[in-house]
């Protein structure tokens, strides 16, 4: 099992070969200041695809509904529950490259889907993870790219700054997807209390993370249409992923932050499901 997942992290280490773009530099450089700034992710900024160059737009139906990431050429991560018709990959295509979801960048189909087999078990959105085989091989360029995942010798600081981008709805009273990529600046939550708050509706198991507003307002958060997408935080000078946007109640609540899906706690998931790919 080691033996797999240490094969894992040098495929992922290979497929995100590239140095850290100038565009992610600037990002990594002011984020010092982004509190200083006003916008509406909620809560948020817009910005452009060359930021964040792993993340693409999932849709079905010709229209976006849910982020994506970029792990290698062929594969994409996202969330488990937005992938309702699995046995139906047809069905679903990723846009890349592009800051607006419903143009420019790169089309692609999707040839498998396949979400973790417990999914929903033993507790509603748990293993909500699941990954995406595409047709073809996407072309890597400054707005396309992938991204590592966090490594077990990695440091996170408890409050290191994190960074969820998407589509998603940029109000929590006017649900409705935005037409520019727009990300945000959040920090982990005490995870006690993040249990306590949700513990009438939700569990937030162990291989959940919660995250929100570092001010403790809840006034920065992912929203509906973010779901699947990454959250990222620098590591050595570049971005690596932590989580995939997961589920809550309402969006940008004090009382209930985001809860993220913990992808670290995945890697030898994801490392055996890879190899079931041909």
């Amino acid at each position: 099992m080691l033996r797999i997942q240490l094969l894992f992290f040098a495929w992922l280490a290979l497929a995100a070969a590239q140095d850290i773009s100038t565009q992610e530099k600037r990002l990594l450089a002011d984020n010092g200041t982004l509190s200083l700034q006003d916008g509406r992710i909620v809560g948020g900024w817009e910005t452009r695809i060359s930021y964040f160059p792993h993340q693409v737009s999932l849709q079905k139906g010709a229209r976006h509904i849910c982020g994506a990431t970029i792990l290698a050429p062929t594969i994409v991560l996202t969330a488990a529950h937005c992938l309702t018709s699995p046995n139906e990959p047809q069905l679903y295509v990723i846009r890349a490259g592009s800051n607006q979801w419903s143009s420019g960048g790169s089309y692609h189909r999707v040839r498998r889907i396949i979400r973790h087999e417990q999914f929903n078990l033993p507790t509603p959105m748990n293993n909500d993870i699941g990954l995406i085989q595409l047709q073809e091989p996407l072309t890597y360029s400054d707005n396309i790219k992938s991204i590592p995942i966090i490594a077990p010798m990695d440091n996170v600081p408890a409050q290191a700054q994190l960074f969820v981008s998407g589509w998603g709805s940029t109000s929590a009273q006017k649900m409705q997807t935005a037409s520019s990529l727009h990300y945000t600046a959040v920090v982990q939550m005490d995870r006690q209390r993040c249990t306590q708050n949700y513990y009438s509706a939700a569990t937030v198991t162990n291989t959940m993370f919660c995250a929100g507003s570092k001010s403790g307002q809840g006034d920065r958060d992912s929203c509906l249409g973010d779901s699947g997408g990454p959250l990222v935080t620098p590591v050595d000078g570049r971005f690596k992923l932590l989580g995939i946007v997961s589920w809550g109640l309402g969006c940008a609540s004090a009382q209930f932050p985001g809860v993220y899906t913990y992808v670290p706690a995945y890697t030898n998931w994801l490392a055996q499901t890879v190899t079931t790919l041909t």
